[in-house]
């Protein structure tokens, strides 16, 4: 019992994109994650997983040249969509394009209450835990 109270479970980032999940990264270790089979499998790129940098697809998000400038690898690739990062155990939107930037500037995540919400371009990054719910134990915040 004093195991489960104190074990947290792994933190996973969900990104959705156009109400679809595409990909799921542990944020404690980026190299592992599940990269789900949809329609847009092809526009999410991993190869970057080692550096805990990955890029999925967005709505508004097709004019590249910011981010060309800054990052190589991404301009070489072509790549166009956003570019998300897991560092210290929290996921972060390093890049999009949208008509105030607003997610791009939402501090790093590692809470479910948390998520980070790029409306215009239909990308919902959440964090989900291992364990279950009957596996939680409430805090006296919570109470």
């Amino acid at each position: 019992m004093i195991e489960n109270i104190n074990s947290t479970g792994e933190a996973y980032g969900q990104i959705t994109y156009a109400g679809e999940p595409i990909l799921k990264i542990n944020l404690n270790d980026p190299e592992i994650y599940d990269l789900y089979d949809s329609k847009y499998k092809d526009q999410v790129n991993v190869d970057r997983a080692d550096e805990g940098i990955f890029y999925v697809p967005g709505e508004t998000t097709t004019d590249m040249t910011e981010l060309w400038k800054e990052d190589s690898y991404a301009k070489e690739n072509q790549i166009v969509g956003i570019k998300l990062l897991v560092e210290d155990g929290k996921i972060s939107v390093l890049y999009q394009e949208s008509p105030r930037d607003l997610c791009q500037y939402e501090p790093p995540t590692n809470s479910s209450l948390k998520p980070i919400v790029c409306l215009p371009n239909k990308v919902v990054v959440k964090v989900i835990t291992s364990q279950s719910s009957d596996e939680f134990y409430l805090d006296d915040v919570l109470e």
